[in-house]
């Protein structure tokens, strides 16, 4: 319970919490991309549990877990939205056969 504006540390996983809830989210490859960099900014200055023990180490697993999936959706739209320009030279040696 919060007293006085502060919050209490977050638990990741409370007990009694229902885990076979879950919820969907459409995003297109801008809104991939931007959370993609966030993420990666934030884990660049992520203070980890050294400094002050306030951060707990799932807290960068999941950063790093979300990231890889990120990365996955990225690497798909780039795959699957790859386009080669065609352009008819016929400056080869084989005259255009290869």
């Amino acid at each position: 319970m919060s007293i006085g504006g502060k919050k209490d540390d977050y638990d990741f996983c409370k007990e009694g919490d229902d885990l076979e809830w879950w919820a969907e989210q459409r995003l297109n490859i801008k809104e991939v991309r931007m959370i993609y960099s966030s993420l990666t900014h934030y884990a660049n200055i992520w203070p980890g549990p050294k400094t002050t023990g306030e951060r707990p180490l799932e807290e960068m697993d999941f950063l790093n877990w979300y990231r890889g999936k990120l990365f996955s959706m990225i690497s798909d739209y780039n795959f699957t939205h790859h386009e080669v320009e065609e352009i008819n030279d016929d400056t080869t040696p084989s005259g255009g056969d290869t």
